[in-house]
């Protein structure tokens, strides 16, 4: 993982606009990639209330994107994609419904013309995999739900977009818990400098979907893994859609689903722990294209791909008074 850059390197990261519609309005969508224009695409989504900078890290492994054409968008009202033009958006609340989540995704596939792409998302994206394999599963080659559960209550909270809240602060360190202490700081740090820019009330809007909407607890049999291979795969530190909660989906899915835990790492693993996510997504992406000869471990951990852990951080400590 390209980090040693020097003054004048310029990073092979490109970014443009693709125009896509919506529930029938034109929106205006930003995504960046790298990667081969013939290489296998792979659709990175954010995760709730964040933007397409969580991948950056992907998106300059060149061990990756020697194979993958990898591509990390904004969701609209999400980073630099802005809300419809032609919509006064200003009178009503955002909202993420797993409806419109899940055309935004196809459309957006569509509009940028990606022949058998493999979908890959975190926490909401990882979610909305399940949709995607019960209404979708001849569009995708593979998806792979990163955080990933049936159900995941207990987000949909009123403090998240609440006029006496700093909600800037407070929707940042809201995450900070789920992320793995040894996880290096810096990246935890930049996770949370990430979650500081998201509009108002786009992050509780999003967590309507990820807490409300989406119940999978009793349509797991609907979800068609036979059609489109699904991997879900957990972080150890993630105490909100745990590694038991992917293997009882998996099990519950039942054919074409593989469900795999990611140790010493937490929820957003691309961001908080790139080096150790990278390592860990190759060994999966290896499966999906069939480059891996032996099955999945249940468990994936540093030393099997080859990663030594940084030095758990500093405890935070109470200000004496």
């Amino acid at each position: 993982m390209p980090e040693n850059y020097q003054s004048g390197d310029v990073e092979p990261i490109s970014g443009s606009y693709v125009h896509t519609e919506v529930e029938g309005v034109d929106h205006r969508i930003y995504f960046e990639e790298n990667g081969p224009e013939d290489g296998v695409p792979l659709l990175c989504q954010h995760t709730a209330g964040n933007n397409c900078q969580e991948w950056r890290h992907l998106l300059t492994d060149e061990a990756i994107t020697e194979e993958f054409r990898v591509i990390a968008h904004d969701l609209p009202y999400h980073g630099k994609s802005v809300p419809p033009t032609s919509q006064k958006w200003w009178t009503e609340d955002y909202t993420m419904t797993a409806e419109k989540f899940t055309e935004t995704l196809v459309n957006l596939a569509d509009a940028l013309e990606l022949e058998d792409p493999i979908y890959m998302g975190s926490s909401m994206g990882g979610n909305i995999a399940l949709e995607l394999a019960d209404w979708y599963p001849e569009r995708f080659r593979a998806l792979i739900g990163l955080e990933c559960g049936a159900h995941s209550p207990g987000f949909y909270i009123d403090w998240l977009d609440h006029p006496e809240v700093n909600t800037t602060e407070v929707n940042a360190y809201s995450c900070w818990g789920l992320m793995a202490p040894q996880s290096p700081e810096q990246t935890r740090r930049e996770t949370m400098y990430l979650y500081e820019q998201g509009a108002t009330g786009v992050f509780k809007g999003d967590l309507y979907y990820y807490s409300v909407d989406h119940d999978y607890r009793d349509k797991l049999d609907q979800v068609n893994a036979d059609e489109c291979p699904l991997y879900i795969a957990n972080g150890e530190y993630d105490y909100l859609t745990t590694p038991e909660d992917g293997r009882q989906t998996a099990e519950g899915i039942g054919d074409g689903a593989t469900a795999i835990e990611f140790a010493e790492i937490g929820h957003f693993p691309m961001s908080e722990h790139p080096e150790l996510f990278n390592a860990y997504i190759t060994e999966v992406l290896a499966d999906v294209t069939g480059d891996r000869d032996e099955e999945l471990p249940d468990v994936l951990e540093p030393d099997d791909v080859g990663i030594e852990l940084h030095q758990q951080g500093p405890a935070r400590e109470k200000p004496a008074e």
